[in-house]
């Protein structure tokens, strides 16, 4: 079970979570804006906790009553989850009227009920809607936490309605400690930390895949466009997409290696995160005014929004390499 005291990397949001636990002004709907494994569902936990909790000490969970195993064991009865079901890409306005049902009820054993909506951004604009009259008139003994890593893909009414706190990627040092928590070994949180752009889920991902080898076949592909054979563009495009969570992941890793291109033609070459690839960076790098190159990866940026919205991601790519090509100057 998360407490406050375990997190790392977010002592803004913590310390103003802390300040209305003690003044007992805790909001009744909370919007977590931040990546994926910055700590927003964590955090999340870690504030239920500390209300669920039958004998908090100064606002923080003690995790052993009754309440605290019960939530870290995932079947606390007050606690509800409410996210896209398998076979389905939204959530749908059914899934929250069964939600504004169950929190109509009393609660079964905390002080009150309380419900994790991730990722918001994937709610219906039905659903979005539904959600209003709840979030409007909430119940006394209710609270909602949406998380989402793109607070502009809500409707501005549901963002209006929440206490909005941003969270920050982690720091590489704060990155690589929680890895080593988590059974990585020193050796290899050392290397992914750099890598894994303050997500320690991307982190845990590279773990499992030569994260340098899988990043210098991404820079080999893009030295391959030529804006003048268009089909160079489309071929390549063709070689890297897959589904949108991979397209995703790919722009990730786009977004390292631009920002390391742009450090290297900046004369800030001790601050770059793929080592490794250096020499490679480098060759890249210097086929772009370095002005043209912040556009890149400024457009990188974009299309990785776009493609967490509801963007085509395999149109998505295409279009961006077609911009990348035509941006070098060699």
């Amino acid at each position: 079970m998360m407490r406050f005291d375990d997190l790392l990397g977010q002592d803004r949001v913590i310390n103003a979570l802390r300040r209305s636990i003690a003044a007992h002004r805790v909001a009744h709907a909370y919007l977590f804006e931040g990546i994926p494994g910055c700590g927003r569902r964590t955090t999340a936990l870690a504030l239920i906790a500390s209300l669920f909790c039958h004998q908090p000490v100064t606002g923080e969970a003690c995790g052993s009553c009754p309440g605290c195993k019960k939530l870290a064991a995932g079947n606390h009865p007050d606690l509800h989850l409410l996210q896209p079901l398998p076979d389905k890409r939204d959530i749908s306005i059914e899934q929250v009227r069964e939600l504004q049902q169950m929190l109509s009820l009393r609660p079964f054993e905390a002080k009150r009920k309380a419900c994790l909506i991730e990722p918001a951004e994937r709610m219906s604009i039905g659903a979005a809607n539904s959600l209003l009259k709840t979030l409007e008139e909430p119940p006394g003994d209710s609270l909602l936490i949406l998380l989402t890593s793109q607070a502009d893909l809500l409707l501005p009414t549901v963002r209006s309605r929440c206490q909005h706190l941003r969270f920050a990627p982690l720091g590489i040092d704060d990155l690589t400690t929680l890895l080593i928590r988590q059974g990585m070994t020193l050796d290899n949180a050392t290397m992914l930390a750099p890598l894994a752009d303050g997500s320690l889920e991307l982190a845990r991902n590279l773990e499992g895949e030569d994260a340098s080898s899988s990043r210098q076949v991404l820079l080999d592909a893009l030295r391959q466009v030529r804006h003048q054979q268009v089909a160079t563009v489309f071929d390549t495009s063709e070689r890297l997409a897959e589904g949108r969570n991979e397209t995703l992941e790919l722009f990730a890793q786009l977004i390292s290696l631009l920002r390391d291109m742009l450090l290297l033609r900046t004369a800030a070459s001790d601050r770059i995160a793929n080592v490794s690839l250096k020499g490679r960076l480098h060759e890249e790098a210097d086929r772009f005014l370095p002005s043209r190159l912040m556009e890149s990866l400024e457009l990188a940026i974009e299309t990785r929004r776009a493609i967490q919205g509801n963007v085509n991601p395999k149109l998505a790519l295409d279009r961006y390499l077609l911009r990348y090509s035509r941006l070098r100057i060699t």
